[in-house]
């Protein structure tokens, strides 16, 4: 089976990155289907995240950030380091 890995945003579900396909022996042959394999990656595209978050939270079923890859998260990092 060839499979085609697509990479997502978690929350808002807009597309990250598209990999090209990986092929298999029966690629190309008549009714042979592409299986896409889908990853999910960071919160809200910058697109999404741009909103009010008290907005974008509830658009979303009130999901609060995981902090991961998020525009917040290195903000508040970067300050728990300093002394």
């Amino acid at each position: 089976m060839c499979y085609r890995v697509v990479e997502r945003y978690s929350v808002c579900r807009c597309l990250y990155y598209q990999h090209s396909i990986d092929m298999c022996a029966a690629a190309n042959q008549q009714g042979h289907r592409v299986q896409e394999k889908t990853i999910l990656v960071g919160y809200l595209c910058s697109q999404h995240s741009d909103r009010d978050d008290s907005q974008a939270s509830s658009s979303y079923g009130g999901y609060s950030d995981s902090g991961y890859a998020s525009r917040d998260s290195q903000r508040h990092s970067s300050s728990r380091h300093r002394r």
